[in-house]
């Protein structure tokens, strides 16, 4: 900003300077006929009888260059005010219109933001180990706690109904006393399902999921199909960093 004040105070003096100088060539050529028509008057003096009318005319003559002289001096300085906002206003937007940015220094380590060093192969893939468990970590809980994975896997078909109720009735049993304690599951709408409910304006998108016919705008009202879950405090284990991120549960042997 202080570079183009400074830019613009010596436009305006150069502007000055050139229309001063015009002014000044102006007012010699004014001089100049001014001079000629005296000459012309000396010449007619002789034949004119009436002096008095010569010197009414000399001055009228007078009068009309000044005030053309004044009338032209105005004008120039208007004019040169005019041209020094417009050079002024673009000098101003050719500044702002450069959009460079300066490099930015270096960051000193231990005072601003350090830079992470990059990841070498070797710690990439040990990270990659340690997310790929991160994502089994709770299915291995309840595998060790529910046996779910086992009930899953199992083949049903060997089974009847009785035995397959009471199987289930322990593996619910012991996965839900794993999520209430590592996840604390709660419902997202705390409602019976099937009751009808109202889903006011600005809902989540996120926590709820609309279907069947949507057109429109909401408030809308429908059916319950499902309450939904979401956790209310994630509590799980410390993973260990020497398991193979690829064993849900490993193999058990009893030794004899």
């Amino acid at each position: 900003m202080k570079t183009s004040d400074n830019s613009s105070r010596q436009l305006a003096l150069w502007i000055l300077v050139w229309f001063l100088v015009l002014g000044m060539v102006l007012a010699g050529v004014g001089y100049w006929e001014l001079g000629l028509f005296k000459e012309s008057l000396d010449t007619h003096q002789q034949k004119v009888l009436d002096p008095q009318l010569l010197a009414e005319i000399e001055l009228s003559w007078r009068h009309i260059t000044l005030r053309v002289a004044s009338v032209l001096a105005a004008g120039l300085a208007v004019i040169g005010f005019l041209v020094w906002l417009n050079l002024r206003s673009a000098i101003r937007k050719g500044r702002t219109g450069d959009t460079r940015v300066a490099p930015s220094p270096p960051v000193r380590a231990g005072k601003e933001m350090a830079i992470p060093p990059e990841q070498s192969s070797e710690e990439k893939k040990a990270q990659a180990r340690i997310d790929q468990r991160r994502s089994l970590h709770l299915l291995s809980l309840l595998q060790r706690e529910g046996r779910l994975v086992d009930f899953l896997q199992e083949n049903l078909q060997a089974y009847d109904d009785a035995q397959i109720g009471a199987a289930v009735r322990g593996i619910q049993e012991s996965c839900r006393e794993s999520l209430n304690k590592y996840v604390a599951p709660k419902p997202v709408i705390d409602r019976d399902e099937g009751e009808s409910i109202m889903v006011d304006a600005g809902f989540d998108a996120n926590s709820i999921r609309l279907t069947g016919n949507v057109s429109g705008r909401p408030p809308f009202r429908g059916t319950l199909q499902h309450r939904g879950w979401r956790t209310t405090g994630l509590n799980l284990p410390t993973l260990s960093g020497s398991q193979d991120p690829t064993i849900i549960a490993p193999a058990e042997v009893e030794i004899e």
